[in-house]
């Protein structure tokens, strides 16, 4: 799951797509509204989905979102997500069972909720089908680039490329 594209911003709410850039912000989709908009750099703190990760006791130390995420979209049915608004306790049980790995000392309450909050709302807003079409599409594409590169034969002996040295029948 590439989430590199979706971003999220500093005291706005919701999951958002990168459009496009400028030298002094960004142009990005807004879910939440429908509409796109400019976000500058220097009055948002902005960070993408894609560079966020949840501390586990691990060898690498953090797991990426993404991968959180997918955990919890294979488990959405047998185990759905704790409603933001419930304690602690049922925070903190629920994330355990996504994710057992997960570093009960550095992972707070509100990370859990923050995390819940995302995938809550890219599930309502169809982020994740969009994730997947594009990761598809992207699998394609480079199957597609990998069949016409195998088609055209490349000669490594230079006497067979000189136009000169060409036989006529």
């Amino acid at each position: 799951m590439n989430l590199e594209k979706f971003l999220v911003i500093a005291g706005v709410p919701g999951v958002h797509k990168l459009v496009s850039t400028r030298n002094n912000g960004l142009v990005i989709e807004d879910r939440q509204e429908g509409r796109t908009r400019f976000v500058p750099v220097r009055q948002n703190q902005i960070t993408p989905l894609g560079t966020v990760a949840i501390y586990a006791d691990t060898d690498e130390g953090t797991v990426p979102i993404a991968d959180v995420f997918q955990k919890m979209l294979d488990q959405l049915t047998s185990t759905p997500p704790a409603p933001v608004t419930a304690n602690s306790t049922e925070l903190r049980n629920y994330f355990t069972q996504i994710l057992p790995e997960h570093d009960r000392d550095r992972v707070h309450i509100n990370d859990i909720k923050k995390c819940i909050k995302w995938f809550n709302f890219m599930m309502e807003k169809g982020i994740f089908e969009e994730v997947k079409r594009e990761s598809i599409t992207e699998e394609s594409v480079n199957a597609e680039e990998t069949v016409n590169t195998e088609e055209i034969p490349e000669s490594n002996d230079p006497e067979n490329n000189d136009p000169e040295k060409i036989e006529t029948a």
